[in-house]
């Protein structure tokens, strides 16, 4: 991952390719640097279609697909991101290509331990904060963040109910960036919504 604190954003689900182009557009030139296509509904064609057409107007190195290790290493994107259901990292490294990423979702200090020990390149750990993807579920908070972080070098994203406002908490907590969903896919003006995120990633005066 590079030295500038990430911003990635994930897509939902609940939007069509048109509505994702337009924001994935407006979101790189507002300051994201991954997209994560993340379209658990769709089969590998329509992901492979997603990602050719997005390649359009982001750069295919800043687009990670989600679960489909087979789309991500036949498109040559950014690399993989893995759920609980998806390959192992070390079964993905097999498919992916040298220098594709592999990224891992993980919510405890037992599932980060797993995960490092795999080799993925980092982590996306959440949800630290209320969040409208996940209602019911109680939030994570930054206690255990704050150990994970602590114990291990690989680069963690902050995920869930991330705000502008609250960016700096992840990043104290010793995030390397952040992950949003609804705050940049549902916003009226992407550009004008991650130009915040962007600045308060930026703004930041931490390590």
């Amino acid at each position: 991952m590079s030295s500038t604190r990430e911003l990635h954003v994930i897509t939902s689900g609940r939007h069509s390719l048109d509505e994702v182009l337009r924001m994935a557009e407006a979101a790189y030139a507002g300051g994201m640097n991954f997209l994560h296509i993340r379209e658990k509904q769709r089969a590998a064609k329509e992901c492979m279609d997603w990602v050719k057409a997005l390649a359009n107007v982001i750069p295919l190195s800043s687009l990670i697909v989600n679960d489909r290790v087979d789309v991500a290493a036949a498109s040559g994107c950014a690399g993989a991101h893995l759920a609980y259901h998806s390959l192992s990292p070390v079964e993905a490294r097999m498919v992916l290509k040298t220098g594709q990423k592999i990224g891992r979702s993980v919510h405890s200090v037992e599932e980060a331990q797993q995960a490092i020990t795999a080799q993925v390149d980092y982590l996306l750990y959440g949800h630290i904060f209320a969040s409208g993807s996940k209602p019911g579920l109680a939030p994570k908070g930054t206690t255990e963040l704050v150990q994970i972080t602590a114990r291990w070098d690989t680069p963690i994203i902050g995920l869930g109910g991330v705000t502008p406002e609250r960016t700096e908490q992840v990043l104290e907590a010793g995030c390397t960036g952040i992950a949003v969903l609804s705050g940049i896919t549902d916003a009226t003006d992407a550009k004008l919504a991650a130009s915040a995120y962007r600045e308060a990633l930026d703004r930041w005066e931490g390590e």
